[in-house]
């Protein structure tokens, strides 16, 4: 595969820094003043993995078609700078949601435009497959979604989007605690701007879920017993709570 960037020498010289770096998932470099960070296909150490999660090589592929599929319909994914066939260049688009929110600097005003960023990436028929506050990041205008990997849609259905909103709601939940007050504007922002067939589909993914909050709930006292701050299993309960009142 050729290099593929707006400004060819540009593609062609991260290409060569790329190729240079020692193997990691992700690296992040630094040219001409520019932040970019290099992505390569997962290594999987045992055939156990491999065959959990497939080809490393073919997943790598598709997630470069889906972020040139996605830009294409005009969605604000990572944007490929320059790729071959095992380096993909992606833009630096700021820091993840996940870390704003750890650190408080996250709003009710921020995680509006979560929701309206959502509700857009979804507007011409897209899926994410598994959003989360890592996943997104902000430069102070703009949300860009990143990971496009297992699950994301070309051609999704309501319920493929339902699926989108309930997981990064809950990535909300487990990065901010069980009483967090930042899922409610970004559900609320999701509403105003979304699709209404999404939210019905969202009221019933979260009810049929009822048999994992339950069988999970020992396990959520568990981490309420040991002070655990971050708790995927009360997460789970919050975000049923949160979708059933609104």
């Amino acid at each position: 595969m050729q290099p593929t960037d707006t400004d060819g020498t540009l593609a062609e010289r991260l290409l060569q820094i790329a190729h240079d770096l020692p193997r990691q998932r992700l690296t992040r470099i630094t040219h001409d003043g520019q932040s970019y960070f290099v992505k390569t296909p997962e290594h999987h150490a045992s055939l156990r993995w491999r065959m959990q999660k497939g080809d490393p090589e073919a997943a790598f592929a598709r997630e470069s078609a889906l972020l040139r599929g996605f830009a294409a319909r005009g969605a604000r994914v990572a944007r490929i700078v320059a790729a071959d066939d095992r380096h993909m260049v992606l833009a630096d688009h700021g820091p993840p949601l996940q870390q704003m929110v750890a650190r408080g600097q996250a709003d009710a005003g921020l995680m509006q435009r979560l929701g309206a960023a959502l509700a857009e990436l979804h507007a011409p028929g897209l899926a994410h497959g598994r959003p989360s506050l890592r996943d997104i990041c902000w430069n102070g205008t703009h949300m860009t979604f990143l990971d496009l990997e297992a699950g994301a849609k070309l051609q999704a259905t309501a319920p493929d989007q339902a699926r989108d909103l309930f997981l990064l709601l809950h990535s909300v939940f487990v990065i901010d605690g069980s009483a967090s007050p930042l899922a409610e504007p970004l559900l609320s922002a999701y509403r105003d701007a979304g699709d209404p067939a999404v939210w019905h589909a969202l009221s019933i993914r979260s009810r049929r879920v009822w048999w994992l909050e339950a069988l999970t709930r020992p396990l959520a006292w568990a981490h309420r017993i040991r002070g655990k701050k971050r708790s995927e299993f009360a997460a789970l309960r919050a975000t049923r709570r949160l979708v059933a009142r609104t």
